[in-house]
């Protein structure tokens, strides 16, 4: 009888460990799938990124150092877009090997210059355009990023950017970093197993494709200030809605003041990168678009097909979604004025001067003259503006269909 209670109590307690062992294995797992939700929809992958490539507080240590890499990639295939445009095919050069690959030169320089033209392949002036817009936008860029902080204390900073934040926009990013990083990862893999490549080529590659990545960092990061921005407009917008006390039409003017010039300082700290990168990035567009079609038809396999495909997508995102980004803020701004115009007095509390419908009036006609939105020198980037991006966009597939 002992003996049966002594191998119930075994039993019993091997049940109770198991089960105990069970519940702290599903602890940890959940723990772990809580821990990767946060980080997903936290902005550490995007901050890394951006402190990797030196657009972080460059001014800070020695972080510019590591802007100085992808920097130097861009120069190199700026010279050697150069190379393979103008000069492999016209001139007999050592770096032929170096900078033009196998290309065969059985020119000499003699020739019109008209022939010599005529000479150069839409893929080599394609490339030097291309990479040419990639080296000014992170460039300027860089060079945003370094001044930032010595702007007045209106400007939105990138800590106040990061920190307003909300887990919609970081989830939005992060799937935008998961989607190309995969992309690339693919497309470096698939070089190494088409060509053969060592791993010192892998690494090369992977090298290559950096300054596309800073691109797209520097996209995203403007993306996050914007959201600032509007951030700044909504909190601007409940501070003249909220209970005021004898308080007059010049306090109210005071609150929307301090407004224009926080839009008006960051405008003007990434106004050089915007109007760069928006220039630039056009031009590109429509010639990637406008070429797409003959691309396709005389890609030689897979891999090329799959790499312009690629470069054509990325260069489409990082060129409308920041002007996108930029309208909204505008859009903002007007939706703000457009609601405080549809209210009467019974919205607003005792003592507001907006009870008044004249001062309302006498606000939203000052305001329509501040002209208090994301502005590109005195111009509002606006709705009609990333419209018009867009239209640039498609603009090259008509300019090839007709």
């Amino acid at each position: 009888m002992e003996e049966n209670e002594e191998l119930f109590d075994e039993s019993l307690s091997e049940r109770i460990n198991h089960s105990s062992s069970q519940r702290s294995l599903s602890t940890t797992v959940f723990n772990i799938l809580c821990g990767l939700k946060n980080l997903f929809c936290s902005g550490m992958f995007v901050k890394g990124s951006a402190f990797v490539l030196g657009f972080w507080h460059p001014s800070k240590g020695l972080r510019a150092i590591m802007a100085v890499i992808p920097l130097l990639v861009d120069i190199y295939y700026v010279i050697a877009s150069v190379f393979k445009a103008f000069i492999c095919r016209q001139f007999q050069t050592p770096l032929n090997t170096w900078l033009c690959g196998n290309t065969s030169s059985t020119n000499s320089s003699s020739g019109s210059l008209r022939d010599n033209l005529d000479r150069i392949e839409v893929v080599d002036l394609l490339s030097l355009v291309s990479s040419s817009a990639v080296l000014m936008s992170n460039a300027t860029f860089f060079w945003c990023m370094w001044k930032l902080q010595q702007r007045t204390v209106y400007c939105v900073t990138l800590e106040k950017a990061f920190c307003t934040a909300g887990r919609s926009i970081w989830v939005t990013l992060n799937v935008s970093m998961l989607i190309f990083g995969f992309f690339i990862v693919v497309e470096v893999f698939w070089f190494h197993f088409t060509f053969k490549e060592s791993s010192y080529g892998i690494f090369l590659n992977f090298l290559s494709d950096l300054p596309e990545w800073a691109i797209l960092t520097s996209s995203w990061m403007f993306v996050i200030i914007t959201n600032a921005m509007k951030d700044c407009v909504m909190q601007c917008h409940a501070e003249i809605r909220q209970n005021f006390i004898d308080c007059s039409l010049d306090d109210v003017i005071r609150i929307h003041k301090r407004l224009c010039k926080q839009m008006s300082s960051t405008s003007e700290s990434l106004k050089v990168w915007f109007v760069t990168h928006w220039f630039m990035l056009a031009v590109v567009v429509v010639i990637y678009v406008a070429s797409m079609l003959s691309f396709f038809e005389q890609a030689i396999d897979w891999y090329h097909l799959y790499q312009h495909v690629l470069i054509s997508l990325l260069g489409i995102y990082v060129f409308v979604y920041p002007s996108y980004c930029a309208a909204s803020v505008t859009t903002q701004c007007n939706r703000m004025l457009r609601e405080l115009n549809m209210t009467t007095d019974e919205d607003w509390p005792t003592g507001h001067p907006f009870c008044n419908r004249s001062q309302l009036a006498l606000f939203l006609q000052y305001a329509q003259y501040t002209n208090c939105s994301f502005q590109v020198g005195e111009i509002a980037f606006g709705a009609n503006f990333a419209w018009f991006s867009t239209l640039i966009a498609m603009c090259g597939l008509a300019v090839k269909v007709l």
